[in-house]
């Protein structure tokens, strides 16, 4: 999914779109494909210096929801647009808005006994849902019913007369099915999740800020409302929507937006997008969608909307968080695949339902398909839209759009191929150093050195540097630091323990480690002194770093591990005495005060982390090493509420250009690491009978205490100053990292 292996294989002339005539164009490309996979092609094995025959297979299309159709031949429009559920769907047109809808689509994928299945109030009125999931079909059940419709290829004589007598369940027989394989493939044709985050977050988020033209919360969506639906407490006919917000709300949002800051590469400037005379967000980009979605939506509308209303949506966005994730296993499909219906069918309860089309139903199939085909970075538009967008910059006269087009094409392939020929000292495109690599950390160096780790871990700093003298205190402070953290020092720390514990045999733990941490610095030196040590790294780290420090303002480092939130006040690079030159990177911070449940929040149910910015922590402990911090973003919540300003949600990002062993990894969008199982609340029968008389019509940020984690993630961090920009990036001792990402490119919405 690198750029250097995307093959350009076939380009369309304009200015006319093709559509479901594409397989036109394709024809020599499925022909290639088809003796890859029957005859093969001859092929020089460069380890065993040999030929052989290389044989390939097409694994599945990635496109958007409208070319899905035309590579398949699947209508994505009307009452059959969803593929996985075909003929059984349950979408129906709605009298009013005059289009089709997928409410109360998703009972039928509830467990049997759920309370949801019964309920005749909140769906559609006097309805209740008994059938189950629609029969999934594999490829060869696929390609007979394609063939007892008649639909043919458009490659042949009168396709599209005989297509068109055919009926609305395809426009056509796809090509792809020419290939031996492809009908035995599970997966043939990918959702596209990129796109459909992009839509699913527009139509939420639009409909809560109500902007004008966009919101489907409309006079034909109230009338429709009242026709399918019993009424409901909280949505009048000519009243704001209790899931919508006010004037002054939506200009809240709109300021802290624009105030927002990130850690660099994670997403771009949503400040452009803010329409303060219309309190409404404009123009953003698919992966502005993608991270507000996953990241910004729960901490935008907690102290905004009701607690209802805020709890599906954030269930929503942990959905979308966890099915993004990295790395992914089939348990944590299976849980998502049974949580996504519950979700839906809680959003269908609070909003109206001209919101729910095509797009709000895809997700229930997507964890499906992501069980079969794996992780979403593999399946997903980004990759390719950025590469198509770089094509499009290649373009200089628009005149010979192709022309110029192919010629860059041809070109880049070329230089990459021949950048494969240099020798290894010439710099190329794709030999650049990771931005976060100072050519540090070279293992064979490092072992004939014998070098510590923390004089080998690559870092960049950036800008000029200025000098300062530390304090005594400063000194043993981060010569104690150093000590404790290095691994090849543990076994005198142990030696000097037992010495402790041997005049003091009943010495508190808590008082053994401070002792050890005030005396173990100055112990180690005088030990140096007396008994010489053979490894001349340990030698020289055993004498007092020099008291004069370079200071940066920025440092790109990979970073892991730790428990605390902080604010980085100075990153310093102390140097130790001794040749080869060793130097490290410390990170002076004021910690924020851990206590779990007082100073440091957890939500219960989805994880949340807010810290008090105004309290510190009261242990002279300001430094830690730069390879044990784990990047962090602090961002305010939108409130006008004085006793919730000192309040900051904290969520742990990913450095851009961040390496895991050396190995440069460039991600295209915001990825999770690793998921999180948070709890759904599962409404009992109870709760669907009295839901229009319990549900609060004011926001929930008074309940946020009863929201807690009784145990708390113990993070550092301290700043009495509280910056213009709302939103601070810092770094933390913390071991879950998340991905960060380039700004992403305009696409066309679905």
């Amino acid at each position: 999914m690198k750029e250097p292996y995307l093959f350009f294989t076939a380009l369309v002339p304009g200015p006319s779109n093709p559509k479901h005539k594409i397989d036109v164009f394709l024809q020599p490309v499925v022909a290639e494909l088809e003796q890859l996979w029957e005859e093969g092609v001859v092929t020089y094995d460069i380890s065993l210096k040999q030929n052989f025959h290389l044989r390939a297979a097409l694994m599945w299309t990635i496109s958007d929801f409208p070319a899905y159709a035309m590579l398949s031949g699947w209508s994505t429009v009307g009452k059959l647009a969803c593929p996985h559920c075909g003929k059984h769907t349950q979408a129906f047109r709605v009298e009013n808005g005059n289009k089709m809808l997928w409410f109360n689509c998703h009972r039928r994928f509830l467990q049997v006994n759920h309370p949801y299945r019964k309920d005749k109030n909140k769906f559609r009125k006097n309805l209740q849902v008994i059938e189950g999931p629609p029969p999934s079909k594999n490829g060869e059940q696929t390609l007979r019913e394609i063939e007892q419709l008649g639909l043919v290829k458009v490659t042949e004589l009168n396709a599209d007369d005989v297509n068109k007598r055919c009926g609305d369940h395809g426009k056509k027989k796809s090509i792809f099915w020419d290939l031996p394989y492809w009908k035995t493939n599970l997966i043939r044709h990918n959702f596209d999740v990129m796109h459909i985050v992009k839509n699913v977050f527009e139509n939420f988020f639009y409909t809560v800020m109500d902007v004008k033209g966009k919101t489907n919360d409309n006079v034909a969506a109230r009338r429709d409302l009242k026709l399918y639906c019993r009424k409901r407490k909280g949505v009048e006919d000519n009243e704001r929507a209790y899931y919508t917000l006010d004037k002054n709300q939506k200009k809240a949002i709109c300021q802290w937006v624009e105030k927002l800051c990130f850690p660099d590469g994670y997403v771009s400037n949503l400040g452009r997008c803010v329409d303060l005379t219309g309190c409404r967000l404009l123009r953003m980009k698919s992966h502005d969608c993608h991270v507000f979605m996953q990241t910004l939506m729960p901490i935008a509308f907690r102290e905004m909307l009701p607690q209802q209303v805020w709890e599906a949506l954030t269930e929503l966005s942990i959905f979308f968080k966890t099915l993004t994730a990295t790395s992914i296993t089939t348990k944590d499909m299976e849980r998502i695949e049974t949580e996504i219906p519950i979700i839906l069918c809680k959003l269908e309860t609070i909003f109206l339902p001209g919101i729910f089309n095509s797009m709000e139903h895809l997700p229930v199939h997507l964890p499906y398909e992501a069980k079969i085909a794996g992780p979403v970075q593999y399946r997903w538009m980004y990759p390719f839209e950025r590469y198509l967008n770089q094509l499009k910059k290649d373009v200089k006269n628009k005149a010979r759009v192709e022309g110029f087009v192919v010629n860059a094409y041809l070109l880049r392939e070329a230089s990459i191929f021949c950048s494969h020929y240099f020798e290894t000292g010439v710099p190329t495109r794709n030999r650049k150093l990771p931005r976060n690599d100072d050519g540090g950390g070279d293992e064979q160096v490092d072992a004939k050195n014998d070098m510590l780790d923390i004089f080998s871990y690559p870092g960049r700093h950036y800008g000029r540097f200025t000098n300062r003298m530390m304090s005594d205190e400063e000194v043993h402070a981060a010569q104690t630091y150093i000590l404790l953290n290095e691994d090849k020092i543990k076994h005198f720390i142990r030696f000097v323990r037992n010495i402790c514990i041997t005049f003091n045999w009943d010495m508190d733990e808590h008082v053994l480690a401070a002792e050890v941490e005030k005396n173990f610095a100055l112990w180690f030196q005088n030990y140096a002194r007396k008994i010489p040590i053979n490894n001349m790294s340990i030698s020289d780290l055993s004498k007092m770093p020099f008291k004069k420090v370079k200071l940066y303002s920025v440092l790109c480092v990979s970073s892991q591990g730790g428990d605390y939130y902080g604010k980085v006040e100075e990153i310093l690079e102390v140097e130790y005495p001794g040749y080869p030159i060793k130097t490290t990177i410390l990170f002076k911070c004021h910690w924020y005060d851990p206590t779990p449940n007082i100073e440091v929040k957890i939500h219960k149910q989805y994880n949340l982390v807010e810290i008090n910015v105004k309290i510190k922590y009261n242990k002279f402990e300001p430094f830690v090493l730069a390879m044990q911090a784990t990047q962090v973003c602090y961002i305010p919540y939108p409130s006008s509420k004085t006793n919730n300003s000192d309040w900051w949600a904290v969520f742990k990002v990913k450095p851009r250009g961040w390496t895991d062993e050396n190995h440069p990894q460039k991600d295209v969008a915001f990825q999770e690491d690793e998921v999180e199982s948070n709890e759904i609340i599962i409404p009992s029968v109870a709760d669907t009978d009295n839901h229009d008389d319990d549900h609060e019509m004011s926001s929930n940020g008074s309940d946020n205490e009863n929201n807690i984690d009784e145990e708390g993630e113990i993070h550092e961090d301290d700043n009495d100053d509280i910056p213009d920009s709302v939103g601070s990036y810092e770094y933390s001792t913390s071991s879950n990292e998340e991905e960060e990402d380039e700004e992403e490119e305009e696409e066309d919405n679905d």
